[in-house]
């Protein structure tokens, strides 16, 4: 059953559609809009209790954009239409213009073709422009910059905004800002997984002295650099019931009816929680003339005088100019970069956005998956962030990570949980709960990884080995089913069910016990028990799939496929999608590690998740009924490890687009879209949204969180190795260079340059690629050279090559994969 804040917010959101289509104008929210787009009474009743509540929660479109400080425990969030919601769930403001003299509002949320843009500033830094040119020629630009004043460092926003002409004729018009409870990311989030957010604005204040507004009482809203000329209040003094008061007793209504706001301070809703305020600043445009206002909105926590003081002290200019410079140099020139050629130079301002938003989703080195319910900590998630990290150069960060909030979620306590010990475990609430078996596997893993990257004598990995490593390893060699796998549980949940076992945890726990044995031999410490452990799940791990393949083809099954787990016999579905695990991040499939069969099969199960569940993007229809950006990411991976570059590409391809997911508004036209989202992915992807409403589905469908950082992993990691990726280390170590660049991203005479870039040998590489078309020549040095024993293989996709030339010494040709010697600094490959 609904509660009344959440049916009254979906009347009123209905008859605002209804008014609007019927010439009113009110700011209705992108994903209200889509709502209304195709609606549908159907909800996940196992996660909310009522469609009204659903829908205040926003479970149908979960796309914005933030912004926020490095490291701080708060992100922001941006909206289509440049709305900013400093704290999640806390309140929203908004920009429109107001015309006094034909008392029209114009509202960027209603905006028509070509009228309201938004980007991100240079492509890539985590600065939100949002520019809006109204019908009296008038174009607002909004820049939301999110930094820190005083020397506390307290987080605050900082909206800046300015408005000039876009023609030549002066105009006068009122420049205005919403404060309100309806925000980009929804209005309130109440589900049965325990979220119950506090959104309501049951009292909203303008403090006329101090150019502030307080929300319910306690919290501080916007802080205004200059008095606006008019403002109002709103709430519903007289308790009624009737959606209809919040339309028309509004500031919205007010204007268009009177030309004033009602000049009220204070405004209270103890029904609904809708108190909204309207600040307005007249402005005077001439061609040589603009009208420039900067609101402060404090995300931390600011209480007296002093802090206010502190705030009204900072200068907007330094602080956009000290926020553009951290993040340029953090972005540009700290760690991993890579110059591309013209085609694909989009691809690297799409790794530094992922690269900002994992730092800026790190709450003091704890990375979390998202912003708003995801803003918490899973081991899953974060081994492959936090590798990500490592290996784009912020491994500060990454050992904040796995060295210490690691440390704080092992349990060495004896008491069992479920079907397992406690003792040895990684995990927290999310871990316990979920039966989540796959954690230890993915901290040992990344552990074993990340002392690789810190390079010889670091000394991460012996810090970390007693209790953590050893005892990790003990619990996933004395917690495992009679078969001798890992116990029935969800993990990762896209895999399938809670009540069964998946090969996601086995993989996850062999690429751990590998990763540890390995770790223990550098630092010279008995590895035989950890080898012990890894061998017999291996052998159990090999032993099941084989009897799932021989049982499926008893049954009948002609195509070979190894579904999500042996409880899942003939399990045809998109949940096999964990098989991936195989081949990335675990990359099992290096030397067959479970038999050249398994390894078959894992490869043929490639071909059939791609007949059967790749539409554009991996199509996750048991479990989410939609697309899967992370998953089509990590496919691509497998692709590019196996060699298939056409599919990698397809992939890749998708996910990019997906990641500037545009959508036409509600007339369908494709000339005029919404820019939904800049440079990121949910954890899933909509088909609404993805196919611009072409294909809508029957039933609800699930949406996680914005940015969502493991995607953002994901995509570092697949760029990284595209470039180049590191193979068979523990044995006749290689670099394979520009395995994943494809011959059309190249003009003639363009080139591909990496450089600084970490790598599991422990130092950093750098390499160059020149590319001449007329020549039919490939060009290679080597600006960083890794460790001296490691060599190098070029998998050239021009063509067939004809010589190859090392230092001036020719090479034999050994084929298309081409083979250079460890030391090697130039090399010059010949094509046909």
């Amino acid at each position: 059953m609904a509660e009344t804040h959440e049916w009254m917010f979906y009347e009123v959101m209905w008859r605002s559609k209804f008014r609007i289509d019927r010439g009113a104008r009110l700011p209705l929210p992108w994903w209200v809009q889509q709502y209304f787009r195709n609606w549908s009474d159907s909800y996940d009743s196992g996660l909310f209790s009522s469609k009204e509540g659903a829908f205040a929660s926003n479970a149908n479109y979960r796309y914005w954009n933030m912004i926020s400080v490095k490291d701080h425990h708060q992100e922001s969030l941006v909206g289509q239409a440049g709305e900013i919601e400093p704290v999640y769930d806390n309140y929203t403001i908004s920009f429109f213009v107001f015309d006094p003299n034909t008392k029209q509002v114009h509202l960027p949320q209603l905006a028509e073709a070509s009228s309201l843009e938004q980007e991100l500033e240079d492509g890539y830094l985590p600065v939100v422009v949002t520019r809006y040119r109204s019908p009296m020629g008038i174009e607002i630009q909004q820049s939301s910059i999110a930094t820190t004043v005083g020397l506390r460092q307290r987080s605050v926003v900082l909206a800046r905004l300015q408005a000039r002409l876009s023609g030549s004729t002066s105009a006068q018009a009122w420049l205005c800002v919403c404060v309100s409870p309806i925000g980009a990311t929804g209005f309130e989030r109440h589900d049965k997984a325990g979220r119950k957010s506090s959104r309501l604005i049951t009292v909203l204040e303008y403090l006329q002295s101090e150019q502030q507004v307080k929300i319910n009482s306690t919290t501080w809203g916007p802080v205004f650099d200059k008095p606006p000329t008019q403002y109002g209040i709103y709430g519903n003094q007289s308790r009624s019931y009737n959606p209809e008061i919040y339309l028309d007793n509004s500031p919205f209504q007010d204007l268009i009816t009177k030309g004033a706001l009602n000049g009220q301070d204070l405004a209270q809703d103890y029904v609904a929680g809708l108190c909204t305020g309207v600040f307005a600043w007249s402005m005077q445009l001439t061609s040589t003339s603009t009208f420039s206002l900067n609101i402060q909105l404090p995300v931390d926590d600011y209480r007296d005088s002093d802090d206010l003081l502190e705030l009204k002290a900072a200068n907007p200019d330094d602080l956009e100019k000290n926020n553009r410079n951290f993040w340029t140099n953090k972005l540009n020139r700290e760690g991993f970069q890579t110059s591309l050629p013209k085609k694909v130079k989009h691809l690297f301002d799409l790794f530094r956005i992922c690269r900002a938003n994992i730092l800026m989703l790190s709450d003091n080195g704890q990375i979390h998956p998202g912003p708003t319910i995801y803003d918490s900590f899973w081991v899953r998630d974060s081994s492959v962030e936090g590798i990500a990290c490592a290996l784009s150069g912020d491994q500060n960060l990454a050992e904040e990570q796995f060295g210490n909030h690691y440390k704080k979620i092992f349990s060495l306590d004896r008491k069992t949980w479920g079907p397992v010990s406690l003792y040895g475990f990684f995990g927290g609430e999310h871990e316990k709960n979920d039966y989540e078996w796959d954690s230890n596997g993915q901290a040992l893993w990344a552990i074993g990884r990340f002392d690789r990257i810190r390079g010889n004598g670091n000394n991460f990995g012996a810090g970390m080995f007693s209790p953590y490593v050893i005892e990790g390893a003990r619990w996933l060699r004395d917690n495992r089913s009679s078969f001798g796998l890992l116990h029935s549980g969800w993990s990762a949940e896209h895999i399938g069910d809670k009540d069964k076992p998946h090969y996601w945890d086995d993989f996850w726990g062999l690429a751990g016990l590998w990763e540890a044995a390995k770790l223990a031999e550098r630092i010279g410490v008995p590895a035989g028990e950890i080898w012990g452990a890894y061998d017999d799940l291996k052998r159990a791990t090999a032993d099941s799939i084989r009897w799932v393949l021989t049982e499926q083809r008893r049954r009948g099954f002609w195509e070979t496929f190894i579904p999500t787990g042996p409880g899942d016999v003939g399990r045809l579905d998109s949940t096999m999608i964990g098989i991936l695990a195989y081949f990335h991040p675990c990359r099992l499939y290096m030397g067959a590690k479970l038999g050249e069969d398994i390894d078959q099969a894992c490869r043929i199960t490639l071909e059939t998740i791609w007949h059967h569940f790749i539409d554009g993007g991996f199509r996750h229809d048991s479990a989410w009924n939609c697309y899967g950006p992370y998953l089509t990411l990590q496919l691509a991976h497998a692709f590019l490890l196996i060699g298939d570059v056409e599919r990698m590409d397809k992939c890749l391809s998708w996910s990019v687009n997906a990641a500037y997911a545009q959508v036409s508004r509600q007339d369908g036209n494709p000339q005029n879209q919404w820019q939904a989202v800049i440079g990121a992915w949910n954890e899933q992807h909509c088909y609404p949204i993805a196919k611009d409403f072409a294909e809508v589905p029957n039933r609800w469908w699930y949406m996680g969180d914005i940015p969502h950082g493991w995607a953002c992993a994901e995509f570092m990691l697949l760029l990284r190795d595209i470039l180049f990726f590191e193979a068979d280390e523990d044995h006749n170590p290689q670099i394979y260079l520009a395995p994943g660049v494809m011959p059309h991203w190249l003009e003639n005479g363009e080139s591909i340059r990496v450089r600084n870039a970490p790598t599991i040998f422990g130092s950093n590489f750098g390499f160059e690629l020149i590319y001449d078309s007329t020549a039919k020549r490939v060009e290679i040095q080597i600006l960083q050279p890794p460790p001296n024993n490691v060599s190098y293989i070029y998998p050239c996709r021009f063509g067939d090559v004809r010589s190859v030339t090392v230092d001036g010494k020719s090479l034999p040709v050994t084929g298309n994969n081409v083979m250079l010697p460890a030391g090697t600094s130039r090399a010059v490959i010949l094509y046909s």
